[in-house]
């Protein structure tokens, strides 16, 4: 959820042409973020914890909306009772 909000306020800072420098520190922290959430999921996955399927949500386009839409799916889906 962090890297979501991280994102969000990169693309506002970006389309609004704000500032150069929280755009630089906004793009960096969300790249590094991006990255180690990305090791985290493949790591979930290798542990049988997350579907492949996932992983391949948060490296999509999508990203940190990709993985944090495919988690809360995947939440809906557990307490519904289905495996």
């Amino acid at each position: 959820m962090v890297e979501v909000c991280i994102f969000t306020s990169l693309i506002v800072v970006a389309v609004g042409g704000f500032s150069e420098s929280a755009e630089r520190a906004l793009g960096w922290t969300h790249g590094f973020g991006w990255i180690l959430l990305c090791l985290l999921v493949a790591r979930g996955c290798a542990r049988k914890i997350f579907p492949w399927a996932l992983l391949a949500a948060t490296v999509s386009p999508l990203g940190p909306v990709g993985c944090t839409a495919g988690i809360e799916y995947l939440a809906r889906r557990r307490r519904r009772g289905v495996a």
